[in-house]
């Protein structure tokens, strides 16, 4: 018995020495927690998944929200586009989330700024065992336009055919009619203000720019050297006397001075002012960069010199502006009718300047649309445009290339509602194409003007301007389309959207950003 009491006290001794087999015990104890730490890692980056699409979903419907706002207007619209974009990017099954909620308001302290909150509750798994269902999360982000500086050209066809109503084929002649595409237009322009209004520390301008075959540019332009005191007018065969100006038959060039003019005056300087003041200061163009002045020679191609130069003193006729000036063509021409074009300067331009408020713009569109009369030559309209716009020359004084430290961007807006309308027997700011003979190039006489507003749109877009072009009621947009910066800067439209089309445009002026 004693040798089995020692035997039994040797095993329990040994058993209770022996540690083979605690790595089993403890490794079995240690189980639960090691599970739970790995499960709720697996849980926590799910949940850091979930936040993530959570967070992509707000910056979208944020910016989406945004897109949607005109100026600082928040509307039931801009609200519902912003939680649709954001439901499309975190649809309710995303990550089995519970609970998802999303709000789209106006920021309290900024009413250009769109806010997004967003939050859902994330499942567990191994969690849940440990008494952890979900994981809450929430996420939020601002949206704002991103505005900058902006110098903005708007560019208005002002012909004849804008006193029609859309669809309508034919001439109108010279009284608007009920609907027409003028008063789509002025009621469509405002989406471009609003859509641009409302932005802290920056500045935005506009200027316009109406045309027909000339423009009404006078009152504008800086100084009297810029028009020459006296211009030479084609004769017609006939001999005519006006004042102290005579020609006699030919075709010949013959010289008129300002004193010689409606604008007259006992000084030669008074004469210009009245000019420049009449409110009916178009001009006839100039000679391009380097070609004769008398007489006029103008090409196809457009220089950055020919946008930029300005004369340097009133001896310098190559780079001076003629009068454009009915009364010197006789009525008895056998390539104009007087009665024609009497009319046909348009509304004066209104150089780059800002605007207090949408009613202030709106007026201006209106007083720029007044005069409704004359054809379509659209390389009139952008030359001019991009002179206006322009930091390198006629007014670079006045077109900073930044503002408050800030660069200023510089767009071209243009409209016009048809083709390009020219005519030999026009007069325009060429002149009575079939007697001057001022534009040379190759090809028809359509097509050396297409070719010169292709090549002014180039020339714009190599100084850094940026071109929207919006064809109202246009059948054929092969002339004009080329003319945008990119397709997603041109736009069709039949009169009934004109204000939407003007918001994507200044949308798109006003470069949309994530402020958080």
């Amino acid at each position: 018995m004693a040798d089995e009491n020692r035997k039994s006290r040797g095993f329990l001794s040994r058993l209770l020495h022996d540690r083979r087999g605690n790595t089993l015990a403890m490794a079995g104890a240690a189980l639960v927690p090691i599970a739970g730490m790995i499960g709720s890692g697996l849980d926590m980056a799910r949940a850091y998944m979930a936040e993530a699409k959570l967070q992509n979903a707000c910056d979208a419907g944020a910016l989406a929200a945004r897109r949607t706002m005109e100026g600082a207007d928040f509307t039931s619209d801009v609200e519902e586009e912003g939680e649709r974009f954001f439901d499309f990017n975190f649809p309710a099954s995303t990550m089995s989330a519970e609970n998802v909620t999303r709000t789209v308001a106006q920021d309290d302290d900024s009413d250009t700024t769109v806010v997004v909150t967003a939050s859902a509750d994330i499942p567990t798994t191994i969690m849940s065992l440990f008494g952890k269902d979900t994981i809450p999360i929430t996420v939020t982000c601002n949206a704002d336009n991103d505005y900058g500086n902006n110098d903005i050209m708007v560019v208005l066809d002002v012909t004849g055919s804008m006193n029609c109503a859309p669809g309508v084929s034919g001439s109108c002649g010279n009284t608007e009619q009920p609907g027409s595409k003028a008063s789509r237009l002025r009621a469509g322009a405002q989406g471009l203000y609003n859509a641009l209004a409302g932005a802290s520390n920056t500045r935005t301008r506009f200027g316009l720019m109406p045309y027909s075959v000339t423009v009404n540019v006078g009152r504008r332009l800086l100084n009297r050297d810029i028009l020459k005191s006296t211009y030479h007018y084609q004769c017609d065969g006939t001999d005519w006397y006006y004042g102290t100006e005579y020609c006699s038959g030919g075709k010949s060039l013959s010289p008129v001075h300002i004193d010689d003019t409606q604008w007259a005056d006992s000084n030669a300087n008074l004469g210009i002012r009245n000019w420049r003041q009449s409110g009916a200061a178009c001009v006839e163009e100039r000679p391009s960069s380097g070609n004769s002045a008398n007489p006029i020679v103008i090409g196809t191609s457009v220089s950055q010199d020919d946008i930029d130069a300005r004369a340097a003193n009133g001896n310098d006729t190559a780079r001076q502006w003629g009068r454009y000036d009915p009364e010197r063509v006789v009525t008895d021409s056998p390539w104009y009718s007087l009665s024609t074009a009497s009319g046909a300067c348009p509304a004066e331009a209104v150089k780059l300047r800002t605007f207090g408020s949408q009613n202030a713009f709106n007026n201006a569109v209106a007083s720029a649309t007044a005069n409704l009369r004359g054809n379509t030559y659209h390389d009139v309209g952008m030359i001019w445009a991009a002179r206006f716009l322009s930091s390198t020359g006629i007014f670079a004084s006045d077109n900073p290339t930044e503002w408050d430290g800030v660069p200023v961007a510089k767009h071209i807006v243009y409209l016009t509602d048809g083709e390009l309308v020219v005519n030999g027997s026009t007069y325009s700011t060429y002149g009575i194409e079939s007697a001057y003979d001022r534009l040379q190039g190759s090809g028809s006489q359509p097509a050396q003007h297409i070719a010169r507003f292709h090549a002014a749109c180039s020339r714009a877009k190599s100084m850094g301007m940026t071109i929207w072009v919006i064809a109202l009621d246009v059948g054929s947009t092969g002339d004009i389309s080329p003319c945008a910066t990119s397709g997603d800067h041109f736009f069709t439209s039949d009169g009934s959207d004109l204000e939407e089309v003007f918001a994507r445009i200044g949308q798109g002026i006003g470069r949309l950003r994530l402020t958080q």
